[in-house]
């Protein structure tokens, strides 16, 4: 431990060398973090979709490829309602649409039932009735990227019907979360421009008290319900305040029920779009740019073999010098991987601001993420612990 203090106090790494390490371990640090923290965001963003909440349950097209091409029937939404501890439901149509040449998601909704899940803020205007159907409410981040404003009329194409609109601006709102990049329309302009007919719509979401009923107890209701006869079918009477209200038939093999929670989780690990699966991504990501913070640490001891050389004649071990190396290039080690993280933010930050990420029309928010802080500092300090345990210390 002498030999060691003795060893820090002989400054011989020259801080210009020292420098160049840093800079390259701080560009190492950044790609790890922009990439970590947009694919955390992507997969975030896209998981808490449709909520977070532990008491919204969605009822969805287990056929569909997407979260955004499925079909249910309608008269689900009353039918469930029925239900002790069920507390209010929204049917939901999502229509791919055209709007000033760019794409965009249109979904049809009950905007009073809509309301009871969600929170929107109005920033300007106010919120469509069931009877505007030639009104439209649009998120803020889609607003601002088209220019549109209160009292504008669009013409919205849909994607999968050869249906278009005219449609004016009745609001714009704030909802801190992709809803704002979609346009809310009510439910028959959503049917329409999807293309699905006034029977279907493509998720049901439910507020039920957890204690009373969950997706087990929905889905066994809906089982009984798919066993009917053609006959019971045809002697339904479903009374609702949506109109039309058609009753039809289904598989129940074609319905999932899950708590919001999980439901996106389900499309994106479908395709093998885990969180965990992301991060390994980053983490390989770094490890290939660590390279050259391999060879630029190689670099500082190969530009100091002659102080090594005379600390070593000197009688240092080839471990007290491995030691101080470690203890004078730690702390420059772990500034660069903390500036590196922070230059992410930042850039982050901007191509947050103007919008510069989306992904099927979506906005990718970014979010300070722990574990991509921890791992940051773990892999910048392994790197420099490797590199120190197998350099070679002596000219061969």
């Amino acid at each position: 431990m002498k030999e060691f203090f003795r060893l820090f106090s002989f400054r011989y790494l020259r801080v210009q060398r020292i420098l160049t390490l840093m800079l390259i371990i701080v560009l190492s640090s950044t790609l790890f973090s922009i990439t970590a923290l947009s694919l955390l965001g992507f997969y975030r963003g896209f998981t808490v979709y449709l909520g977070e909440s532990e008491d919204i349950v969605a009822l969805y097209d287990r056929r569909s490829s997407t979260p955004f091409t499925g079909l249910v029937p309608l008269y689900l939404s009353e039918k469930v309602c029925l239900l002790d501890g069920v507390l209010a439901s929204s049917p939901e149509v999502v229509a791919p649409c055209i709007l000033d040449g760019e794409m965009v998601f249109l979904r049809g909704i009950v905007p009073e039932d809509f309301a009871r899940l969600n929170d929107l803020i109005f920033v300007e205007g106010f919120m469509i009735g069931m009877d505007d159907l030639n009104s439209i409410v649009v998120g803020r981040n889609l607003a601002k990227r088209l220019g549109l404003d209160v009292n504008d009329s669009v013409i919205v194409l849909g994607v999968l019907s050869d249906q278009y609109l005219e449609l004016h601006v009745r609001g714009i709102y704030v909802s801190n979360s992709f809803l704002d990049d979609e346009v809310l329309a009510p439910l028959y302009v959503g049917q329409w421009l999807r293309g699905s007919g006034y029977a279907h719509v493509t998720l049901i979401r439910f507020k039920v008290d957890p204690e009373i009923v969950g997706p087990i107890k929905i889905f066994e209701e809906l089982a009984k319900e798919s066993s009917q006869t053609t006959e019971d079918f045809g002697k339904k009477n479903v009374s609702s305040a949506i109109v039309p209200s058609i009753v039809s038939r289904f598989n129940i093999e074609d319905i999932g029920v899950l708590e919001v929670s999980r439901f996106m989780k389900v499309y994106m690990e479908r395709y093998g779009l885990s969180r965990e699966a992301l991060l390994i991504l980053s983490i390989i990501i770094f490890i290939f740019s660590s390279a050259g913070v391999a060879l630029a640490f190689r670099t500082v001891i190969v530009q100091h073999f002659k102080e090594i050389e005379v600390l070593r004649s000197l009688g240092a071990s080839l471990k007290a010098v491995k030691f101080d190396l470690l203890a004078k290039l730690l702390l420059p080690s772990l500034a660069s991987s903390f500036t590196g993280f922070m230059l992410a933010l930042m850039i982050l930050k901007l191509v947050q601001e103007f919008g510069l990420i989306r992904i099927l029309s979506y906005t990718i928010s970014f979010y300070l993420d722990l574990t991509v802080i921890i791992l940051n500092f773990l892999l910048s300090l392994s790197l420099l612990l490797l590199n120190i345990l197998f350099v070679r210390l002596e000219q061969k």
